[in-house]
């Protein structure tokens, strides 16, 4: 394989910056998946602790709850492995943007497929982030004013 150097270093780094940059957001939606998924987890034990000290109090409520914090807990998994399959997408599309760059290879519709697939998984992170908020506002009842 023979080396390109025509293009000099600077510009490979300012290539790969719009991706880098694209990783980070992915990185601060993944740690608000996991800190949502966090406290998904830790209510589930409040009742699995309950309903260990004392099954009868595991109400009709607090099951129609287990059961929206089940459907949340899967969809905030799915947001993670989505989210996390597109950032290792966009990294190796930057490796690929770098190697591009250094050798004759042309790897542009590698490039541009691996970047149509990053999006692609983000998209799903997102729809499934939309679906979680979805189920926890519907399982959410907070009374009226006129309830007290």
């Amino acid at each position: 394989m023979e080396l390109n150097l025509n293009e000099s270093a600077v510009e490979l780094i300012q290539l790969s910056l719009a991706p880098v940059f694209l990783i980070v957001g992915m990185g601060q939606m993944m740690n608000v998946m996991t800190g949502r998924l966090a406290r998904i987890i830790d209510r589930a034990r409040y009742f699995e602790r309950i309903g260990d000290v004392d099954p009868t109090k595991i109400t009709e409520k607090a099951k129609n709850e287990l059961k929206a914090l089940r459907r949340r807990m899967r969809f905030a998994n799915w947001a993670v492995t989505f989210l996390t399959a597109a950032a290792v997408t966009v990294c190796m599309d930057v490796i690929l943007l770098l190697i591009n760059g250094l050798t004759v290879v042309n790897l542009d519709t590698t490039i541009i497929s691996m970047f149509i697939l990053g999006m692609i998984l983000i998209t799903g992170g997102l729809i499934s982030f939309f679906l979680e908020v979805s189920v926890a506002n519907a399982s959410l009842k907070i009374p009226s004013y006129k309830d007290y």
